[in-house]
């Protein structure tokens, strides 16, 4: 009786694995090896100077291939590759997808990004990035931004999202292990669907203020994923801090001054769309207070320096006058006049 309660479950096991794990053919295996372009303007080349700080980079890890019908675009194949190396021609990965015969079109991008989403991934056509609303505790520094902030129309700046596009890939049955290749029968190259840019700003009586945050209008908040075209139907405000540099500490009543400076990312700027960029100091004092200066800057997107180098320097110098009057308490950047001892009881 036991040893047919046993092979009763035997038989089972062996039922569910056939009806859950379809073994298939070795021959339909493809190599697929993806070169990832490094090279992103003011993250990795083209600093603006040396001497600012460098925005952090994080090289992608793993990478989604995924290979659609061109007719239904319905995905046929997909696999996450994780491999990688470094040639003479650069970092890769590189992995197996496994196909039957026939003609499809590619999708790669990398996976696992803090702020960027991928939407509708299972759709060749419908498959888009986007980014995430601010959190809630920015709502304070733009007040008058509340309508914008109902509608996520505030997002964080998106990550590198490096994508590539192959249409049209010939896959047929060979024996043994196939390799994927483009059109021109190289290994494949992704580059990042995001721009980088550097911007600052001069700032007379940086002692005043404790924080600096800033909004961009006008730039995308989603690209498509099978072309990377900006949605012109979701025009957003990009949302990052400031550091400062080249600071100058003046004496008497003379105010310090200082460049304000960060980089930021985004999937590009909507040409129907101005772009005003609007600045918020917290000042060093609890008093409730802060100042806010706004910028249109559409014009600056079509100057050379910005087209080419992807760099936005604001020439005009913004003047921090607190409403509390008096000096400043030291701010973004604090200093040490003296040190006094103070002596007293400590009671256990």
């Amino acid at each position: 009786m036991m040893r047919k309660f046993f092979l009763s479950i035997l038989f089972a096991l062996m039922f569910i694995s056939c009806e859950h794990r379809e073994l298939l053919d070795p021959d339909y295996r493809h190599y697929v090896r993806i070169y990832v372009d490094e090279e992103i303007k003011n993250v990795t080349c083209g600093f603006f100077s040396d001497n600012r700080q460098r925005p952090e980079y994080d090289r992608p890890r793993v990478m989604r291939v995924v290979l659609t019908d061109p007719v239904t675009n319905q995905i046929v194949a997909e696999r996450y590759l994780q491999t990688s190396g470094t040639d003479e021609r650069g970092y890769y990965i590189d992995g197996y997808i496994a196909a039957t015969d026939g003609t499809y079109n590619m999708m790669v991008y990398n996976f696992g990004t803090v702020y960027t989403s991928i939407r509708s991934e299972n759709s060749y056509i419908d498959a888009r990035a986007t980014t995430s609303p601010v959190s809630e505790k920015y709502y304070p520094y733009f007040p008058t931004f509340q309508e914008e902030f109902d509608k996520n129309a505030i997002r964080y700046c998106p990550d590198h999202l490096f994508l590539l596009n192959e249409e049209k890939i010939s896959v047929k049955k060979t024996a043994g292990i196939d390799t994927l290749r483009n059109a021109e029968g190289d290994f494949f190259t992704i580059s990042s669907a995001v721009k980088s840019y550097y911007l600052q700003v001069k700032i007379k009586g940086i002692e005043y203020i404790t924080s600096a945050v800033s909004l961009l209008s006008g730039m995308a908040g989603t690209i498509s994923l099978h072309n990377a075209e900006m949605n012109a139907n979701d025009p957003v405000s990009v949302f990052f801090d400031l550091d400062y540099a080249d600071l100058v500490r003046r004496d008497g009543d003379q105010k310090n001054s200082a460049t304000l400076y960060a980089t930021f990312n985004t999937f590009g700027k909507l040409p129907q769309e101005k772009n005003f960029y609007t600045l918020n100091f917290e000042f060093s004092r609890s008093d409730g207070t802060s100042q806010v200066e706004s910028f249109d800057i559409t014009s600056m997107f079509d100057e050379p320096l910005v087209k080419n180098q992807q760099w936005i320097l604001l020439e005009k110098e913004i003047e921090i006058t607190p409403s509390f009057g008096g000096s400043g308490s030291g701010g973004m950047t604090p200093g040490v006049d003296e040190w006094e001892d103070i002596w007293t009881n400590i009671q256990l």
